[in-house]
């Protein structure tokens, strides 16, 4: 049997990622790995739920977004507040809020272009 345990995205600039997942959705540093060919910051959000780790290659290597994925998603108490304050962060906007039935939905890009989907489940959430 196995547990879902993390998520891992590859960044460019690892210390301006780090500041954006913290500041912007509230995210803690838990860990951290220094190694001669690549850094991680282990992030992790208070009730321990979820924990999504930025990687970065230390030979400076050019990294590239593919379209196979989906985007992380979290769910937001204020789907139009936190799609605001995450472009005042440096997000993209990819898709403002709207109306999903009794939900709000919104997409953003990070700063370095991971897409965000933030979900708001009902207008009273």
């Amino acid at each position: 049997m196995a547990r879902f345990s993390f998520v891992k995205i590859v960044v460019r600039d690892l210390a301006a990622m780090e500041r954006f997942y913290v500041e912007g959705l509230g995210f803690a540093v838990q860990n951290r790995i220094e190694a001669d060919d690549f850094n991680e910051v282990m992030l992790a959000q208070k009730d321990g739920a979820f924990t999504l780790v930025l990687y970065h290659h230390a030979d400076q290597r050019e990294v590239g977004g593919g379209n196979n994925w989906g985007p992380l998603g979290f769910i937001v108490r204020d789907c139009g507040a936190a799609h605001a304050d995450l472009v005042a962060l440096g997000a993209r906007e990819v898709r403002p809020p709207s109306a999903f039935g009794a939900m709000s939905v919104s997409f953003i890009s990070d700063p370095e272009g991971h897409e965000i989907e933030l979900l708001q489940l009902s207008a009273d959430s």
